[in-house]
């Protein structure tokens, strides 16, 4: 079994035809299909039906997908760990993370990574939820995740610090006037508010359910920094990490009167490498999290 066979695999099963896949790794399409079914008497059954338009995946195809992506993975970070200990200023560093954090924490501290890796590339991998973070890091597709504490162990994780959380208002909005706020005195309001999949919709309905009120939507959104836009255009509040709100705009944001935090953890099924030692040094200096937990 060769790591060409898998890759062949995972395009087909990925594309759904063997023609679309042969097209897109600019092989000939007898080739793809003789290495297909090479691999398939090497497993020992057939990992895909053929059908009259395409392919499906057969039950050990299902399964067999899974390792092969996790394999091909591993293979990649093998390979890229390995020019970074060569060369710690180059190569190639897969991180991974939730829409919110590649929004507000991220940006400044890949940029003080880069300044001591300058020749390295970032591959930003970013989810909506911590489960998905957290499930495709522990196949081994990342080199480092940063998110909220993951439910299951892993060979490396660091608290990285914590997050809090903020109300956005809509310009000229009178609540503005308090220090802090309620969220159960705007319970009458609607809400700018994320889809459930969206991984701070948890957090969100665990404020509110915490003052005691049920948010009522005026706009649903998967992107964190369209919720800060739309709440200070006038559609309604938004509750959001303060780190995603522009320095400009924060003169409409208020600190929650009883503050919530969030901790945040990088982590991997691996041992650190060196490029992840040195981008959660870089996160430590933007002084983005706040350290104590």
């Amino acid at each position: 079994m060769r790591l060409r066979q898998l890759e062949y695999f995972v395009a087909i099963a990925e594309h759904g035809s063997i023609t679309s896949a042969a097209s897109a790794l600019f092989v000939a399409q007898p080739s793809l299909s003789t290495q297909l079914t090479a691999l398939e008497k090497e497993i020992g059954g057939p990992l895909l039906d053929r059908l009259p338009r395409g392919v499906r995946l057969t039950p050990a195809g299902r399964e067999f997908l899974i390792e092969a992506r996790a394999t091909l993975a591993a293979a990649d970070r093998a390979r890229r760990r390995t020019r970074s200990v060569l060369d710690a200023t180059s190569g190639e560093f897969d991180l991974a993370t939730v829409l919110s954090i590649a929004a507000g924490v991220l940006p400044t501290a890949i940029a003080r990574w880069q300044v001591k890796a300058p020749a390295a590339q970032v591959r930003l991998h970013e989810y909506r939820h911590a489960v998905e973070l957290e499930t495709a890091t522990a196949a081994g597709l990342h080199d480092l995740a940063v998110g909220p504490e993951p439910k299951q162990g892993f060979s490396d994780m660091v608290r990285v610090g914590r997050e809090e959380f903020v109300v956005v208002l809509p310009r000229g909005d009178g609540a503005l006037a308090d220090s802090t706020i309620d969220v159960a005195t705007l319970a009458a309001r609607r809400w700018v508010l994320f889809g459930p999949r969206h991984g701070l919709s948890s957090v969100v309905r665990s404020i509110c359910d915490a003052s005691g009120m049920v948010p009522q939507g005026a706009v649903v959104t998967e992107q964190t920094d369209a919720a800060v836009h739309l709440a200070i255009a006038g559609i309604g509040p938004a509750i959001v990490p303060g780190n995603v709100v522009a320095e400009g705009l924060r003169r409409f944001c208020r600190p929650l009167r009883e503050p919530y935090y969030r901790s945040l953890y990088a982590y991997s099924p691996a041992p650190f490498s060196s490029h992840a030692w040195s981008f959660l040094a870089a996160l430590s200096e933007s002084k983005v999290l706040d350290p104590e937990v």
